[in-house]
């Protein structure tokens, strides 16, 4: 697992659901990170607005750079995989693919998911469905409800525009059970949900004049402490929340099952684990989709350090699920144990992933 990989966003959704107004949005609002946005078609993205730097392009591939820093690039469905490896090489800290008109759902997802280029990794599958008209979609193409099965946040828009937004939730929630649910309004999305927390952090110590880049696990306190302070309505959406739990030597199986299966309203868990042999281990989630490695440096006596991110999490929910993954330290020496955690290494993913999901 490379500490320089990209995260690779696969957003989906039905026709009109606001797909395009999301990455526009993710665009002009960047801030200081860098996104990358792939998508089959230049017109739905308003580049105009964002006064372009530059444009080039061969072949069937358009890449526009603009001015934050940003990059948005036309592709078609063969080449994408190339694509995504050259945005990667420049320094970004997002790439977000829009799914609509190169693949189904699930095809692109285990196209990045199985991609062989270590600068780019999976960073989730975001579903956008319309409130409004959810549920008669549904009915006239009933595929949809296996895209929703899939998604790993469901971002449900136009809820201003929704007769009754709730049963709209209840409609997601049918068939996306464990995914969180994030109701917006021009699909404005906090981009802290897409983006590692310590890249976040590594951004904001750059506008400070830090000295240094902070360590991972420095970032996700830093995360955590931004969130803390921040002031009010800074963020669109008051269900958003970032929390960290700081505990000691973890259950390998019980913590492996914790992030296959993470608190409800959770879309990313990042961090170090120490389990109960001292093995310390690196730890990524996104959905149900789990990564881990061994740390680089080993540091004996480490706690254990993970961040929960996503919508409407329940903070005493999600201390207790860490919690009861504590390891107890009279019971027996089990070397298998951290072969739960190992399973889930680069080394020995597989495309069944992508099945269980």
């Amino acid at each position: 697992m490379s500490a320089r990989a990209v995260p690779v966003v696969v957003v989906a959704g039905y026709l009109g659901a606001g797909k395009s107004t999301l990455l526009n949005h993710l665009l002009s609002g960047a801030g200081a990170a860098r996104i990358g946005v792939v998508v089959n078609d230049f017109g739905a993205v308003n580049i105009d607005a964002m006064l372009v730097s530059s444009a080039s392009g061969g072949g069937s591939v358009r890449s526009v750079s603009l001015s934050n820093g940003c990059v948005c690039c036309t592709v078609d469905d063969e080449e994408l995989e190339d694509v995504l490896g050259s945005l990667a090489a420049r320094g970004l800290d997002l790439i977000v693919v829009e799914a609509s008109g190169l693949a189904e759902p699930a095809a692109m997802v285990r196209r990045v998911v199985l991609a062989q280029d270590p600068r780019i990794d999976y960073g989730g599958l975001v579903y956008v469905a319309d409130a409004a008209h959810l549920a008669g979609t549904m009915e006239r193409h009933p595929s949809l409800r296996h895209h929703l099965a899939l998604a790993d946040l469901v971002v449900l828009n136009k809820i201003d525009l929704a007769v009754d937004a709730e049963a709209a939730r209840a409609l997601v929630r049918e068939h996306a059970p464990s995914a969180p649910v994030v109701g917006t309004v021009d699909a404005v999305v906090p981009v802290e949900l897409l983006i590692d927390p310590e890249v976040l952090a590594r951004r904001a110590a750059q506008r400070r004049d830090s000295p240094r880049q902070l360590t991972l696990d420095e970032a996700l306190r830093e995360h955590a402490h931004d969130h803390a302070h921040d002031e009010p309505h800074r963020h669109l959406h008051d269900d958003y929340a970032a929390v960290t739990v700081e505990t000691g030597r973890l259950d390998a199986r019980a913590t492996a099952a914790l992030l296959a299966d993470p608190p409800r309203g959770v879309f990313r868990a990042k961090g170090f684990v120490t389990v109960a042999d001292g093995t310390r281990l690196e730890v990524h989630a996104v959905g149900r989709h789990v990564r881990t490695a061994p740390e680089r440096r080993r540091r004996d006596g480490a706690e254990s350090v993970l961040v929960f991110l996503g919508v409407e999490v329940d903070d005493e929910a999600v201390h207790a699920r860490v919690q009861a993954c504590l390891a107890d330290p009279q019971a027996p020496e089990d070397p298998q144990a951290v072969l739960s955690l190992l399973r889930y290494s680069a080394a020995a993913q597989s495309d069944s992933a992508i099945v269980e999901n």
